[in-house]
């Protein structure tokens, strides 16, 4: 777990404190606390103690629990050959076109406006209109921030969970007004269904916002 370790080590005060309310860790949100609650909801409350598992083992679990395509992500490759930021993407890549393919074409336009006011990227409605591990790959890393950022704005309203602190808040809530009155219900309902059990829907936000940390120098950079 030392590359999940480092990044939340490099975080935030803030930011730490929202991964510990998105992945429900009851004990605080210093590294090492972040660190053993992954373990928990990956292992259990017995074999936490003795899983020793990488943080991409993490990331390729909840990789294929969402059903991403491996043989187009792998692409002639090995698995350890693969940063694990790859599977990250590709793991957000699959729940944005999960909700986006929810949208009738008026909002997925919409939505796609919208994101590309925040990027000068000529290639980001393709891309976003491109399901699939291939268009997450040729992503730029602000692209991939986007979508996180999107995917977790989709995940948290559904699920009911409120961050203490706005990640980037100013895009989302602009996308819930032109998603009409129902929101972010409608957006991400099919997600959340298919994230059956509490420890995997965690997870799966742990992984989301662990790519948004990755990607936030690209966004401060540019923003």
């Amino acid at each position: 777990m030392r590359e999940f370790y480092d990044i939340v080590q490099a975080a935030t005060d803030e930011q730490r404190h929202e991964l510990g309310e998105l992945i429900g860790s009851g004990f605080g949100s210093q590294p090492d606390t972040l660190c053993d609650h992954i373990k928990y909801l990956r292992a259990g409350t017995i074999r936490q103690l003795f899983w020793q598992s990488s943080w991409k083992q993490v990331v390729t679990d909840v990789a294929d629990h969402v059903g991403i395509n491996w043989l187009a992500l792998l692409a002639g490759r090995q698995w350890y050959e693969l940063p694990t930021q790859k599977i990250e993407a590709a793991v957000v890549s699959k729940l944005f076109h999960d909700m986006f393919d929810q949208l009738s074409p008026e909002q997925q336009q919409k939505v796609v406006m919208e994101m590309q006011r925040e990027s000068d990227d000529p290639r980001l409605e393709a891309l976003l209109l491109s399901s699939g591990v291939i268009a997450a790959a040729k992503m730029s890393g602000f692209g991939v921030y986007l979508m996180a950022n999107t995917v977790l704005g989709g995940l948290t309203n559904s699920l009911g969970l409120t961050l203490p602190f706005a990640v980037y808040m100013g895009m989302n809530q602009t996308i819930a007004l032109v998603l009409g009155p129902v929101g972010w219900t409608a957006w991400a309902g099919g997600i959340v269904w298919t994230l059956n059990q509490p420890n995997w829907e965690r997870l799966t936000l742990g992984v989301v916002y662990v790519s948004l940390l990755r990607n936030n120098g690209i966004f401060e950079a540019t923003g």
